[in-house]
């Protein structure tokens, strides 16, 4: 069974069509990279998986548990909030600009959610966040505010933060994009190790040799439909269409 799977997604802003009939599975224990240029739609896809936004017309779910129900030719409706809160815990959403809370320690942050949303014990959280902490680089940071801490550091906390979650799998959202090339390479140690692990990942990225080695599976989005996908080798190598092609070489 898949962990996700989404089926015809339309999404319009203002009446500008951004995504245009998009369907995905994700596998448990699969890597799957999102490659495009800017306005293609990539993190309009992540943000509708993740119920950030709603989606025009389709239909998702996780691990056969539906968000949506549809009637033929109406818009689509979700699921109670209640079933969608619960179908939250599926996953984690890293994002490029971090969202930590500026005013809790980096420990704090881990254990905020687990326990207020999750009703989870304190102590044993705190044991898990402190083993993420390590896991990550920072466990000598755990008093310390996202303030204190550089822009690597503070997307490190972010990855720790969404596994205290025990999602099924995790979004990230250009997670490299704000940072320099030095700092991109630990988060990129960090996410694939996750991978090693068999983590669950769908990646929006412009790391296109981060998606060579880690992927199991390329998609490259243009004009909020999916062009071309399938393994790294051949998308990213030996693309089919011009679209991809022209993408990855004004990359290279």
């Amino acid at each position: 069974m898949s962990v996700l799977e989404m089926n015809h997604v339309k999404k319009s802003f203002d009446g500008k069509v951004v995504l245009s009939d998009i369907s995905m599975k994700v596998e448990e224990g699969e890597v799957v990279a999102i490659l495009g240029p800017s306005g293609s739609g990539k993190s309009t896809l992540l943000r509708c998986a993740t119920f950030l936004e709603t989606m025009d017309e389709g239909s998702l779910s996780y691990n056969g548990e539906k968000a949506t129900v549809q009637q033929e030719g109406e818009p689509t409706k979700y699921v109670s909030s209640a079933e969608l809160n619960k179908l939250k815990n599926n996953f984690g959403l890293v994002f490029q600009n971090f969202n930590l809370f500026p005013h809790f320690s980096v420990l704090k942050n881990l254990l905020d959610a687990p326990v207020t949303v999750q009703g989870r014990d304190k102590e044993e959280v705190r044991k898990e966040a402190l083993e993420l902490l390590k896991k990550v680089g920072l466990e000598d940071r755990k008093d310390s505010y996202p303030d204190q801490l550089s822009g690597g550091q503070k997307q490190r906390v972010a990855i720790a933060r969404a596994l205290t979650m025990n999602p099924k799998m995790l979004f990230f959202d250009e997670p490299t994009s704000a940072l320099d090339p030095e700092i991109t390479a630990g988060i990129l140690k960090v996410m694939r190790q996750l991978a090693e692990e068999k983590m669950t990942m769908v990646i929006v990225t412009h790391e296109i040799d981060f998606a060579r080695k880690v992927a199991d599976r390329v998609i490259f989005m243009d004009g909020g439909v999916i062009v071309e996908e399938g393994k790294p080798e051949d998308v990213i190598d030996h693309p089919s269409n011009e679209r991809t092609r022209a993408f990855l070489q004004e990359l290279a």
